[in-house]
């Protein structure tokens, strides 16, 4: 029998479509609004990506800033599906124009408009011939034109090669490539504090989150840093390098602060960037007796415990070495990894060959890994179980950076095997 489980993805299938990654690549650019030409359901599913983001940020007690642009939808309906819609992406120009007083215009054009064939591209400079702004034309038509990624790095580009000037570099300034919840996000707020040791500071994360008024002010940067996973398209990798090209912005690399290895890595090569390398180490020394310090305090508690990994999330999106890692450093014993039956053939070898590099680990496919789960103390999931008594926690979507994700990592196992009893239940790693 399956598991039942939530929340199962594939990596073989887009998740979402261009209008969402045009969204997402200003949702926070203030003096710009945003238009969908598209049914009123497409602005509805846009506008609630940022509602896991808002819980996210608010458990973890931070303040968000900044409220989202306006999205407005051009409301198409059965009859425009017959007709031809621009008349109604016309209108929706003019009543955004007068009501939200924009200084950009965005466009994006949904699979509706793209069937259609209302030219928005024309449209889009005609408002600018009319209105004198900026007005620009993501007519990607939904998901005719791609997946969220090619609508994101797309509307990347058009800034960027429309709206980026040549400025002198601002010694010590960095700038952030990349989204992973935003400025006060846990990922970025980690990097800056890393960054912070060798005297460099953010003003600014793009796309996304960089007013109009100062998008010509992002070449200011002296060097750009990528938040991701080694996982992730190389589109925003070539992105970085085209800035470098382009406008003289070092590039630290492909290089992410994830799990502890990997956060020595990349302290070490932004140590040799900025060619101070004994500060670097003596960072890393600081950051590992924290890690120890913690763990010590652990160490009655997970000794010793036997902890089941499943895996239901592909490889652009999750490796396990790093979760193994972590119940090494608590002394526990990887009692076994599942992989769910969504993921594919290719993602599963990759994973074998990653997890028998880290020790001698049993590995079973869903319907043989039920029974050898039920032995363990806790569960490691990326997908919730139903009807399991087995104490259970979420292996985050968005990765944990630096030596704080780390730590809030191993807290929230510890924490886990404190509680008594075998009542089940979803437990999420807290900050």
């Amino acid at each position: 029998m399956a598991v039942k489980t939530k929340w199962l993805l594939s990596s073989d299938c887009p998740s979402s479509c261009t209008m969402t990654g045009v969204w997402r690549a200003v949702a926070y650019d203030q003096g710009c609004v945003v238009i969908f030409h598209s049914p009123a359901g497409c602005a509805h599913v846009a506008s609630t990506m940022d509602l896991g983001n808002h819980y996210r940020i608010t458990a973890d007690g931070c303040p968000e800033k900044g409220d989202p642009v306006p999205l407005i939808s051009s409301n198409l309906r059965e009859k425009d599906s017959i007709f031809g819609g621009i008349e109604r992406l016309h209108e929706c120009i003019a009543y955004a124009v007068k009501t939200c007083h924009p200084e950009c215009l965005v466009i994006a054009s949904s699979c509706v408009a793209g069937v259609i064939g209302d030219d928005v591209d024309e449209e889009a400079r005609e408002a600018e011939e009319t209105y004198g702004i900026p007005v620009l034309s993501m007519a990607f038509s939904g998901f005719l034109g791609g997946e969220y990624s090619d609508g994101y790095y797309k509307t990347m580009d058009a800034i960027m090669h429309r709206f980026f000037k040549k400025q002198d570099h601002k010694k010590g300034k960095v700038l952030l490539l990349g989204d992973q919840m935003g400025p006060e996000g846990q990922y970025a707020r980690e990097v800056k504090r890393l960054l912070s040791f060798f005297g460099l500071t953010v003003d600014f994360q793009f796309p996304g989150y960089v007013p109009f008024s100062k998008w010509s002010q992002v070449t200011e940067a002296s060097l750009s840093v990528l938040l991701g996973t080694a996982g992730q398209p190389e589109g925003m990798k070539e992105r970085a390098l085209w800035l470098e090209r382009e406008f003289g912005i070092s590039f630290l690399g492909d290089l992410y602060p994830l799990g502890l290895e990997g956060t020595w890595s990349w302290i070490r090569r932004l140590a040799d960037f900025m060619k101070e390398k004994d500060k670097g180490e003596a960072l890393i020394r600081e950051e590992m007796e924290r890690v120890e310090k913690r763990v010590s305090a652990f160490l009655p508690v997970t000794e010793g415990k036997k902890a089941f990994i499943a895996i239901g999330r592909g490889r652009r999106w999750y490796h396990p070495s790093g979760t193994i890692q972590s119940l090494q450093r608590l002394h526990m014993e990887p009692a076994g990894v599942m992989f769910f039956s969504n993921l594919t053939e290719e993602d599963m070898a990759a994973d074998r060959e990653e997890i028998s590099a880290l020790g001698d680990i049993p590995v079973y496919h869903e319907e043989e890994g039920q029974k050898a789960m039920e032995t363990a103390d806790v569960l490691l999931t990326t997908n919730e179980i139903y009807d399991s008594s087995l104490r259970q926690l979420f292996i985050p979507m968005v990765p944990l950076a630096g030596t704080e994700g780390e730590l809030a990592f191993l807290t929230s196992l510890y924490r886990l095997l404190c509680r008594h009893g075998r009542k089940g239940g979803m437990t999420y790693v807290k900050m």
